[in-house]
């Protein structure tokens, strides 16, 4: 399992923080940097997310969807309810899921995996069976923590830790993540909270009084949080709304129309001098103020979202095509001739 990260790509599982989802908070420790949290449903409902799932021809995958309709279980009920978090200082994550898949049919579906699959160790501790996925030196543990919840980790031990966290231990008690949580959108399907500690090079005492030195606060970022939502008929377009909650008002001001400025200038070389894209770009981006925090909101309409995926794709094939060009030998220099001798 790939190691956590924050912001990039965490479309997978899913949670509203409710009182009905109680059960699954108390599995995810405290000491975290943020969490993600999705709802595999609502997210299946964008073209794309399904179209991603649907058209996986990966053999595992493969597999896995096969053995869920064997088991009477469609591949996007098979999973509900989910929280992803993460520690970007200990490197330490994991997932705890609620899913329809009961552990008798998942022990059964990995006896019926083909043998050049993944393998898998059973190890029962303390009354409840771990499986342990392990490839090319990495490990990949999941425990049932409860008949319909699973816990999955990177790190072994982490595992065994989720299910004997206290109300003290637990991500609850975590007031700087759950004050976030509460004014997050948890009707969206996907959506993050999140904590950072930003850290300028440091100072000279000549230079601590310099204004240039507060030019670019970015240190006055503290956390925020971020969610994504469908729109349109066919709810094919993207809308994404940010928020980096800052510690002053007013260098969240300044950072914000610094951000504008800077994507602003940004712009013509993602678009790489077409003009309509840039446009489309420009009235896709929106920046404002909310007292303490940055607020950055996104459209992504589908036009937009296949021109950037081109361009994304084309840039891929340019640094593919240069890594595969065979390097050249040095041309020699020729020996400057010799000046000729006095008199000739």
């Amino acid at each position: 399992m790939k190691k956590i990260l924050l912001l990039g790509l965490l479309f997978a599982f899913s949670l509203i923080l409710s009182a009905q989802n109680d059960e699954l908070t108390k599995f995810v420790p405290s000491d975290i940097d943020g969490f993600a949290c999705a709802n595999v449903k609502a997210l299946s409902a964008f073209p794309k997310f399904k179209e991603a799932v649907d058209n996986n021809q990966d053999p595992q995958v493969v597999q896995f969807k096969n053995d869920l309709t064997q088991a009477g279980i469609d591949v996007y009920d098979a999973f509900s309810d989910a929280i992803l978090f993460f520690n970007s200082k200990t490197k330490k994550g994991g997932a705890i899921i609620k899913t329809k898949i009961d552990e008798p049919t998942f022990s059964k579906m990995l006896d019926n995996r083909p043998q050049d699959t993944t393998p898998v160790k059973k190890t029962a501790i303390g009354g409840k069976t771990y499986y342990i996925f392990e490839k090319d030196n990495n490990k990949t543990a999941l425990v049932y923590l409860k008949p319909n919840i699973i816990g999955v980790s990177d790190q072994p031990d982490e595992v065994a830790r989720f299910s004997s966290l206290t109300d003290k231990d637990n991500v609850t008690s975590n007031s700087k993540l759950m004050g976030y949580a509460a004014k997050a959108d948890k009707k969206s399907p996907l959506w993050v909270v999140f904590e950072v500690d930003i850290k300028l090079p440091a100072q000279n005492n000549a230079d601590q009084n310099n204004p240039a030195q507060q030019l670019f606060p970015f240190d006055n970022i503290q956390g925020g949080y971020f969610s994504l939502n469908f729109s349109g008929e066919t709810n094919d377009t993207v809308n994404l709304n940010l928020h980096l909650n800052c510690k002053e008002q007013q260098k969240a001001q300044i950072l914000t129309l610094q951000i504008q400025m800077m994507t602003a200038m940004a712009i013509p070389n993602i678009s790489k001098g077409n003009q309509e894209i840039a446009d489309q770009l420009s009235k896709a981006l929106n920046f404002a103020n909310e007292e303490n925090d940055i607020v950055i909101k996104v459209q992504l309409t589908p036009s937009l979202q296949d021109e950037l995926s081109k361009m994304a794709e084309n840039n891929q094939l340019d640094f593919n095509n240069i890594q595969m060009q065979p390097p050249t030998a040095p041309k020699k220099k020729k020996a400057p001739k010799a000046a000729p001798a006095p008199g000739q």
